[in-house]
């Protein structure tokens, strides 16, 4: 009997320390590389096309909020203000999670003229992350958050 407690103690023992160490070690990994905030300014100043939108998008990951203001150079298009699904900020920490911020150039630009620009704040528990993209040619993620932000 004396045994028998011995044995179902250590094993109680190394279970805790083995789950324990598992979450630790899964909080460290997402600590590690948690993104906070994004905010981005979408503009179309200068795009041929009236019916382009500028947006001005802010996610905050820490409280689970979006708020994306779409407005138009010319008067006849209405702007709107939408937010983004739960389903798309996933797809955004993991597109963010799964890229290398800190090889992504601070300025993107083109030879053609009369494009859009962005400016794309990114901000983690590590660092601030600011690219401009004239053009909104800029390298992986970028291309697709702007997919995901301007929904197509």
């Amino acid at each position: 009997m004396k045994f028998q407690f011995y044995v179902l103690t250590i094993i109680s023992v190394f279970l805790t320390s083995c789950i324990s160490g598992q979450t630790n070690a899964t909080k460290k990994n997402e600590s590690a590389n948690s993104i906070l905030k994004i905010e981005m300014s979408l503009s179309a100043f200068g795009v041929e096309s009236d019916s382009f939108p500028s947006i001005d998008v802010f996610i905050d990951f820490e409280k689970d909020s979006t708020n994306c203001v779409k407005t138009f150079y010319n008067p006849a298009y209405k702007g709107s203000t939408y937010t983004l699904t739960k389903s798309e900020m996933e797809s955004i920490i993991e597109l963010l999670k799964n890229s290398d911020l800190e090889k992504l150039k601070k300025n993107y630009t083109t030879d053609i003229t009369d494009q859009p620009s962005s400016k794309t704040v990114i901000q983690t528990n590590k660092a601030k992350y600011t690219i401009n993209d004239y053009g909104l040619k800029g390298e992986y993620p970028l291309q697709e958050l702007y997919k995901i932000i301007y929904k197509y």
